[in-house]
């Protein structure tokens, strides 16, 4: 079988968990003997061939350009019969067109895929909400709420400079692409029943796990008799969804006492792309944690075993409903529990007291209780809830079950 997968962007110049999982998968598939993968990535125009929409990264691996933004998902290069788009498509004549995402590509490729190949079957994975919502797919009320159903009046609430027909018909055209698509894939449950809510045929949804490399969970970190358990780390992008400042929130309001048991450390980038009052902010509560808090910049999937061998705990402070974050496989892999707000992807990877803990999202004090509970702990309790760790989906299983969507289309 032959397989062309589509991405919004490349691991080597986005480490986003989408991008990673579409590489996975791609990998994985030329792994087997009997099956061919490509993987097309969209890229910014710096990193293109001047004068072409195409361009050769390695064998099988293609950038192409496109600015498909989350208000229009519109396709920015040309999808016509003599362009390079199709002459690509047509020469690897796919049997599967799996696109991993659509934004910055455009939903027309969907179309331009379809009628390229008729015989293709299409499959589509959702990674967040980007369809229903305007709002960066994170269905999060532009006044900071959550949001828990989309209705376009809903919607122009949140944009009031569009009506509620716009946001008609912005569902509607999303629509009409999404009626070409023969199967979805959503990485979890929870992602699944919003856009079965939204309208996509419950049968038309298969769950599947984005699957990691191989790897073995590592032993605790070695403690000193009365030593807790409390060195605490973050892996992730620094912006206003991940909710790092909610962390640090959480740490700044630690007792005296607790401050000289604990650590964080926080190993991820993209701070420099924030507003600036949200950089203020951080910068704020980073001098206010200045004893206790270590920020190492961005890090290599290759590093991740040796910075988590360092750490007692993997915490999350996303503030949207997340879908399944790879952070949660990644800390699972190497035997490192979870703590994470107690909503959306997030709950239903981590059960508190399976896999992790749990606290109410969005809430500091929240945060700060479940630390200072970690703390008094017998050091038994973290051997226990080590032990408990679901085993996290590896490259060759994640292969295995989209093939048996694709065989069965």
């Amino acid at each position: 079988m032959r397989i062309v997968i589509f991405s919004h962007g490349h691991p080597t110049f986005s480490k986003g968990g989408g991008e990673i999982a579409a590489y996975n998968l791609f990998k994985g598939i030329n792994q087997t003997e009997q099956h061919h993968a490509w993987f097309v990535a969209r890229a910014d125009a710096k990193l293109m061939h001047l004068g072409t929409p195409v361009a050769a990264m390695n064998e099988r691996e293609y950038l192409i350009a496109g600015n498909a933004d989350i208000s229009h998902l519109t396709a920015t290069i040309a999808l016509g019969e003599d362009s390079d788009f199709v002459e690509m498509i047509r020469s690897i004549q796919p049997d599967v067109v799996h696109f991993h995402h659509y934004v910055w590509l455009g939903l027309e490729m969907i179309r331009a895929a379809k009628r390229t190949c008729p015989n293709a079957k299409i499959v589509l994975t959702l990674h967040e909400y980007i369809a229903i919502c305007m709002n960066s797919g994170q269905m999060i009320k532009t006044d900071g709420r959550l949001c828990y159903q989309s209705s376009p009046r809903e919607c122009s609430q949140c944009f009031p400079d569009r009506t509620p027909e716009d946001f008609f018909l912005r569902e509607r055209y999303i629509k009409t692409y999404f009626n070409l698509v023969d199967q979805f894939i959503s990485p979890s449950e929870f992602l699944r029943q919003r856009y079965i809510a939204w309208g996509i045929p419950a049968e038309k949804i298969t769950v599947i796990e984005n699957g990691l490399p191989p790897g073995e969970k590592l032993p605790l970190r070695p403690i000193q008799p009365d030593e807790p358990h409390g060195r605490f780390a973050y892996f992730g992008q620094i912006n206003s969804f991940k909710g790092v400042d909610l962390i640090l929130e959480a740490f700044a309001q630690l007792p005296k006492k607790a401050r000289k048991q604990v650590s964080l450390d926080i190993y991820g980038s993209g701070l420099e792309w924030q507003q600036e009052g949200y950089r203020n902010k951080i910068n704020h509560l980073l001098t206010e944690n200045k004893d206790i808090v270590r920020c190492h910049g961005p890090y290599e999937p290759e590093e991740l075993g040796k910075l988590m061998s360092l750490t007692d705990w993997v915490v999350m402070g996303s503030i949207w409903w997340e879908n399944s974050p790879v952070v949660i496989q990644e800390a699972f892999k190497f035997g490192r529990p979870v703590i994470c707000p107690d909503i959306g992807g997030m709950a239903e990877k981590v059960k508190d007291g399976v896999g992790g803990l749990l606290y109410r999202a969005r809430d500091s004090i929240s945060l700060r209780s479940l630390i200072e509970r970690i703390l008094i702990q017998d050091p038994d309790f973290l051997n226990d809830l080590s032990s408990s760790l679901p085993e996290f989906s590896s490259i060759s299983k994640c292969v295995t079950n989209h093939f048996d969507v694709y065989t069965r289309l």
